[in-house]
């Protein structure tokens, strides 16, 4: 599956693998959405709410959604260039629409996909490529006019993901897959504008998803708090991915799906004869 801009821990490329393991649900719902590559990858559910405490990352997807051809448009029109890139800061204003340029062109030819000042991105060879960067950035906005479609008929949210967990996790027919930053211990920098470094957050957060009602999908790194102690007797799935965020730089990791419900059932509870498959994926999030 493709995106439409690169972003620090994307599940871009295990999306699809991640979507095969969902349980049957008529309700869905991302408390932590960043690049919504998992929402993207699924068929929609009956109802759907994707939310992020990033403003600015919410702010790109609304106006995405609501104002594609003015994107699009100023997205097409954007060189590849450092200038271009040096110029897009602060994302601040009072327009929308320039907001959510700023904040492509930062993610999309920014280092590592990340809303901070990480340096411009560009191919020093091809590496096999058989293109450069300018042609990188016309297939991110080739992939607007799918990813505003997508999002028609979705809820749009900029709540703490607790507020968001508490009011949609007591009905026990709705999915939440939770895709929090993870652990800080499990890798080796920060890339978020909103952090979760410090263990009591993901305290805090599992107790929420154990009080749930509804059906939870939890993404993260094995640790020991995680497998024993806030997760202990939750179905455990792991898939390999590459990975920028591991402890030892980049490389090959194993990324970790606990549920509080079996995996490998099917997708929405109104079709008993949709049957679904795992793949391994070796490849790597665009970074």
């Amino acid at each position: 599956m493709s995106t439409v801009f690169a972003y620090y821990g994307s599940k871009n490329s295990i999306a699809d693998e991640i979507v095969s393991l969902m349980p049957a649900h008529r309700g869905y719902i991302e408390p932590f959405a960043g690049s919504l590559a998992v929402l993207r990858a699924k068929p929609a559910a009956a109802f759907e709410c994707v939310n992020d405490l990033d403003g600015d990352v919410m702010t790109f997807w609304r106006v995405l959604r609501d104002r594609l051809e003015d994107l699009e448009r100023l997205a097409a029109l954007t060189p590849h260039s450092r200038a271009e890139y040096e110029a897009s800061w602060p994302i601040d204003t009072d327009d929308d629409l320039t907001r959510a340029w700023r904040v492509w062109v930062k993610l999309s030819q920014g280092r590592g996909g990340q809303l901070r000042p990480t340096g411009w991105r560009y191919h020093e060879i091809t590496r096999g490529r058989g293109s450069g960067m300018p042609v990188t950035l016309a297939g991110y906005v080739g992939r607007f006019a799918a990813a505003a479609d997508r999002l028609r008929n979705v809820s749009l949210e900029c709540l703490p993901a607790l507020e968001l967990i508490d009011r949609y996790g007591r009905d026990p027919e709705t999915l939440l897959y939770v895709d929090p930053p993870y652990l800080g211990d499990t890798r080796c920098r920060t890339g978020y504008q909103v952090e979760m470094q410090h263990e009591p957050e993901h305290r805090e957060l599992a107790e929420a998803l154990r009080s749930c009602k509804a059906m939870v999908m939890l993404s993260g790194y094995a640790s020991p708090l995680y497998d024993d102690e806030l997760y202990t007797g939750w179905h455990r799935h792991e898939i390999r991915a590459y990975t920028g965020q591991s402890n030892n730089g980049a490389g090959e990791r194993t990324e970790v799906l606990w549920s509080n419900v079996p995996l490998l059932q099917h997708l929405f509870m109104d079709d008993p004869h949709l049957n679904v498959s795992t793949v391994t994926i070796d490849g790597g999030d665009e970074r």
